[in-house]
């Protein structure tokens, strides 16, 4: 048991002290390790640094002092061979070796004193002492060698108390300045020795530590480096991947797209789109929680099904598509297609539910239906509709689609230059208040003058633009024609608030906000001038998207309308969650409301809904008196009709609302 213990409380120790170093080292920041680094750095490189210098400054001294110490001893013995030359020279004056040798070493002596000087010891003044008092040392020889030859007697008394004294003096001061500097460098080569010693301590002790703390901030640095190459990869695979299936999104579809398409051969690269059948049914019955797991159901099937150089990717909502580069021809393209198709048949469970997936698949090759990337989900997409309408599963764009194809790829065709061209006109229809009739403001339905076709209604050349990116560029063109006109009216004093519709595929569109805001900046209309109608339909086409975007809109003031209220699939659930004003009571309601008791049954549930939720509701359709007195008497807040005014261009609504306006004030 105490074994057991103490491997347990070793353990447990082990554990705690990696937790501990983990929760410092996610308090230090990267930059903080770097400088504790260069700090680390500094420290070590001041140590060698010192010490270093230490030891130079140590050597040096005792080098200077050493070589002091030489030349001193030096004049020491050069000295004591002058005073043994001058006795020789005393004893026969006229003897020339001896006078030879006697100023040799007189020589000798002065260079030693001299270097003792130059080497760093005895200092000018001492070195010009030395010098004066070895002359007078060498002036006493001189008398010395005279009086030797005439009286030697009176000569070695003069030896003894003049030459000696001068030579003893000399002797002794050199003889001092040797023994002092021979100590200082005795001690400056102890101080060596002992920093020596310290070193070799210190240096594994200090550099031991430096190297770990070196080590333990490059691991700081190394992970910190590591985390931010992780999320740098994670911030990519998020811009480019669907969060919820994993898949490419729309733009790396666009980005492998492009590259596969250079250089390929007409038909060696194709583009499926796949939509899912009564997807909508799902998300509105069950909620959108069983939607995400059919979704991701199918990510992952038509990753199974299609091959490894294929790119599976999530467009938005229930809308997927696959890019297939290197396929052999329409036959192989149809095949994948088929084989997709095949590998969505069948249940998916979820939560003990099982969920039937069908889809629907369009397909179109690259070079024969479209060169670029746009062309392709443009054309692939018309195809997947035409499969869809007609329950083929998979079908393959081509010109004999359908009868209306050609006319409506013409439309589409001529849609951007009529843009330029100035064909697109907008007419306003008036929306009045219930009681009283008053104008609440303008809808702006959409003409095209067509040079050879004449007049062609919405109905024809809209829904075509909503299956193709033609949309965006459209919508922003009736945004801005719109808005152009209400700044125009409030200029003149007409306070009319203006109505445009959106389609589905704007509540797609991450770009559509901003489009709407720069068109009120450029024309400086408030938001609350302008109002926009969505569908049921368009909203339930990705519910979460649509919240997301219409919550920006009004955020920043915009009103907005639920169009065709009714005739759709909005559950109450959604409703209640949306950022909507208005409810706009679908035509097919209002139009019989007078002799069907069950439309009139329908719009008066809308106006309590409305009422309950504050949301004003609109009745639009009204082509007869008795209709509108009905919706008055139902509580309906505005109408919208042939009755009121039937859609006109701006400057006859303009005469219109002039003439209308006082008695509705009045």
């Amino acid at each position: 048991m105490d074994g057991e213990q103490t491997r347990r409380t070793r353990a447990g120790t082990r554990r705690r002290v990696p937790a501990a170093v983990r929760r410092v080292r996610a308090r230090l920041s990267p930059h903080a390790a770097t400088g504790g680094l260069v700090l680390v750095l500094l420290v070590l490189t001041a140590f060698s640094v010192t010490a270093a210098v230490a030891n130079a400054r140590a050597a040096t001294e005792a080098r200077t002092s050493a070589a002091v110490s030489q030349w001193a001893t030096r004049a020491v013995e050069a000295l004591a061979a002058e005073e043994d030359a001058a006795d020789a020279l005393a004893v026969d004056p006229d003897d020339e070796d001896a006078r030879a040798g006697y100023e040799e070493a007189r020589a000798e002596t002065r260079a030693a004193m001299a270097g003792t000087a130059d080497s760093g010891g005895a200092g000018q003044d001492v070195l010009t002492g030395w010098m004066v008092l070895h002359d007078r040392y060498a002036a006493a020889v001189t008398q010395l060698v005279t009086m030797a030859r005439n009286d030697p007697t009176a000569a070695a008394q003069f030896e003894e108390s003049r030459v000696d004294l001068y030579f003893d003096t000399l002797e002794v001061m050199v003889t001092l300045e040797a023994r002092e500097h021979w100590a200082i460098a005795e001690a400056a080569l102890d101080d060596v020795e002992r920093t020596q010693r310290l070193l070799l301590v210190l240096t594994p002790v200090v550099f031991g530590i430096g190297l770990l703390v070196v080590g333990w901030l490059t691991v700081v640095l190394s992970r910190s480096r590591r985390e931010t190459v992780a999320q740098a990869e994670a911030n990519r695979r998020q811009a480019l991947h669907d969060a919820l299936t994993g898949l490419p999104n729309r733009t790396l579809l666009r980005q492998r797209a492009e590259a596969a398409l250079q250089g390929a051969a007409p038909g060696s690269v194709a583009l499926m789109l796949i939509d899912l059948d009564r997807f909508k049914e799902i998300n509105d019955t069950l909620g959108h929680a069983y939607g995400d797991v059919v979704l991701q159901a199918v990510a992952d099937r038509l990753g199974g099904a299609v091959r490894a150089t294929d790119t599976v990717a999530r467009l938005g909502g229930d809308e997927f598509a696959v890019l297939l580069p290197g396929v052999d021809g329409v036959q192989a393209a149809e095949d994948l297609a088929t084989r997709a198709l095949a590998a969505l048949v069948g249940g998916v469970e979820a939560d003990g539910v099982s969920l039937d997936v069908e889809a629907s698949i369009g397909i179109a090759m690259a070079g024969e239906d479209g060169a670029d990337v746009e062309s392709l989900l443009r054309n692939a997409d018309i195809a997947m509709y035409s499969a869809k309408d007609r329950s083929l599963g998979v079908c393959v764009y081509g010109s004999e689609l359908d009868d209306h194809s050609p006319e409506r790829l013409g439309l589409l065709g001529d849609l951007r230059r009529a843009m330029d061209a100035g064909e697109l006109v907008l007419h306003w229809q008036p929306k009045v208040s219930l009681p009283g009739e008053e104008v609440r403001g303008v809808e702006a339905l959409l003409r095209w003058h067509h040079p050879e076709r004449g007049v062609i209604p919405p109905g024809v050349f809209v829904p075509a633009a909503e299956r193709t990116p033609v949309i965006r560029p459209l919508t922003r063109y009736v945004l801005d024609v719109a808005v152009a006109q209400c700044a125009r009216w409030r200029a003149a004093g007409r306070h009319l608030d203006v109505a445009v519709n959106v389609s589905a595929r704007n509540l797609l569109d991450d770009r559509f906000v901003d489009d709407v805001l720069e068109v009120l900046a450029r024309w400086d209309v408030p938001a609350s001038s302008l109002e926009l109608e969505v569908t049921e339909s368009a909203i339930m086409a990705d519910p979460a998207r649509a919240q997301l975007i219409l919550g920006r809109l009004a955020d920043v003031g915009i009103t907005l309308s639920i169009d065709d209220f009714g005739a759709g699939y909005t559950s109450l659930s959604h409703l209640k969650d949306l950022p909507v004003h208005q409810l706009k009571i679908d035509r097919s309601f209002v139009a019989h409301m007078t002799t069907d008791r069950s439309d009139a049954l329908i719009i008066r549930s809308v106006v309590e809904l409305g009422r309950n939720l504050g949301l004003t509701t609109v009745a639009e359709g009204v082509e007869d008196r008795a209709t509108l007195d009905r919706l008055g008497e139902l509580g309906c807040d505005v109408a919208q009709g042939y009755l009121v005014c039937r859609p006109l261009p701006a400057d006859e609504l303009e005469r219109w609302f002039d003439r209308t306006r006082v008695p509705a004030g009045a």
